[in-house]
């Protein structure tokens, strides 16, 4: 079963003994040597080429971009500027969130929720993509912010979106989604252990002095957890379906996102800290974070003698979510996924709800001594 993404593609391919996962391989064929194409170029020129390069998520990617370059070169980035581009960052992501689950759901919805779906996620991508273009300019104008908000939230609403708390509006191609795996006890709970901004400093030194830290990132003595469901990690575990909780993270992270763009547009306050920073790093260099829809996003960049860039380094999301030894595979092993279809329905439900930026390939092959 194989869904669509940005380029590359990553396998999972998962052996069962008495229908239950006994190992797990998750190998990606995402393009190399992307970060190359920024060494020798001008820091001003980095994140308008983050945003062109990545398919996905390209505000964020050129968010994190400025960050660095800046911190580089010991500059702030103006009040104004985060304020924009803390609208384009949470209006990018509530829509990444949407158009993942409603693009790349494993299984069938009706032909009337899946047409109505389509409907209201080309106007939450008219809605984002206004905010995005403004946020752009470094500056932004309340009352356009105000009305392409309210687009939005109408969107979010139309797909069960809507008010305070975790419960979808009945009758929703949301509401639909969490039926299918309400009841769905494959996957046991587990308590994320959450990326942290307090966690940069660590994570930046090793991406600097380990040449494979960008394709498996770790920290010793933790299985590393980042996105919706990390950010909701204080809350803990709950009882009930695994998989609906995980549902229901994303869901919450769409809300809280619309409340913080709806409280920008009202006020001009920004709650920056959840979700980007940056410092300098050794060696006339510096780093970005953002909060993006998968999770903690890194660049870092140095500028040499020359004033251009001589190094060039970014870590994304998905290498935390599907390392070997990651959330993903953890909660995958040992867990009774049945075999055959069912055991591909629920890898593809799990993969899906991690969301990671390239499709995903699922195989399923029985042990040899089962």
């Amino acid at each position: 079963m194989t869904f669509l993404r940005g380029p590359g593609k990553m396998r999972i391919a998962v052996t069962v003994s008495r229908a239950v996962a006994c190992s797990v391989e998750v190998k990606a064929n995402r393009p190399l040597g992307l970060t190359r194409m920024f060494v020798g170029r001008r820091p001003e020129d980095a994140p308008r080429l983050a945003r062109q390069v990545f398919s996905l998520c390209g505000f964020s990617q050129s968010v994190a971009s400025r960050l660095a370059v800046l911190n580089a070169a010991d500059l702030p980035m103006g009040e104004e500027e985060r304020a924009a581009a803390a609208a384009g960052l949470h209006a990018e992501r509530i829509f990444e969130t949407l158009r993942a689950l409603i693009l790349h759901w494993p299984s069938p919805l009706s032909a009337a929720l899946a047409a109505a779906a389509g409907g209201y996620l080309r106007k939450a991508l008219a809605a984002s993509q206004a905010i995005i273009t403004e946020a752009r300019t470094g500056k932004i104008n309340p009352r356009h912010l105000a009305s392409a908000i309210a687009r939005l939230c109408s969107a979010a609403a139309a797909m069960g979106i809507s008010g305070p708390g975790d419960m979808t509006v009945s009758g929703s191609v949301c509401a639909a989604m969490l039926k299918d795996i309400d009841d769905d006890r494959v996957f046991v709970g587990r308590r994320p252990n959450a990326l942290t901004v307090e966690d940069d400093l660590e994570v930046i030194a090793r991406l600097c002095d380990e040449p494979d830290y960008t394709r498996l990132p770790h920290l010793p003595g933790r299985v590393v957890e980042t996105g919706a469901y990390a950010r909701r990690a204080a809350a803990g575990a709950s009882a009930g379906s695994h998989l609906a909780q995980r549902f229901l993270a994303r869901i919450g992270d769409v809300r809280f996102c619309l409340g913080q763009l709806t409280t920008l547009a009202g006020t001009g306050e920004v709650d920056w800290p959840t979700l980007a920073c940056g410092a300098p790093t050794p060696g006339a260099g510096g780093y970005g974070a953002v909060e993006c829809a998968r999770g903690r996003l890194y660049h870092q960049a140095e500028i040499g003698d020359d004033g251009r860039l001589s190094a060039y380094r970014i870590l994304a999301p998905t290498e935390w979510n599907f390392h070997p030894a990651g959330p993903f595979v953890e909660t995958l092993l040992g867990s009774r996924i049945g075999s055959d279809h069912s055991a591909t329905r629920s890898v593809s439900r799990l993969a899906v709800l991690f969301d990671p930026c390239v499709a995903i390939e699922v195989a399923i092959r029985e042990a040899a001594n089962a």
